[in-house]
């Protein structure tokens, strides 16, 4: 119970951290270490939407928009990352993308397909 609490407290304290950050107009880096997707903030001006980048594991970085479920997602469960964690991000193997590849097995393909 008490490690629950705790990693809620932790969460809270994440979230507000990357909010804040993204408010004050910097340049903010933040992982969803759960979907292995990591975002770049880039805060142009006051009243205008940011813009997001996003990189997934052994994946280049593309736009994303705004409003997109996955970057809700890794405000409220992710945290902060380092600029340089984020330039490599791409270079990471992901577990996911390794499960992507046993789902192409021969047997598999109708999930694929589908």
């Amino acid at each position: 119970m008490i490690r629950s609490l705790l990693n809620k407290l932790l969460k809270r304290i994440r979230s507000d951290k990357i909010l804040n950050k993204i408010g004050s107009g910097n340049i903010v880096y933040f992982e969803n270490p759960l979907e292995e997707i990591a975002f770049k903030c880039i805060h142009s001006e006051i009243g205008k939407p940011s813009k997001y980048f996003a990189k997934h594991f052994g994946r280049d970085e593309y736009q994303i928009d705004f409003d997109s479920g996955n970057i809700i997602m890794a405000v409220l469960e992710g945290k902060p990352i380092s600029k340089a964690r984020y330039d490599k991000y791409h270079l990471i193997p992901g577990l996911f993308r390794n499960h992507c590849k046993r789902i192409s097995e021969p047997d598999s393909q109708w999930v694929i397909c589908s």
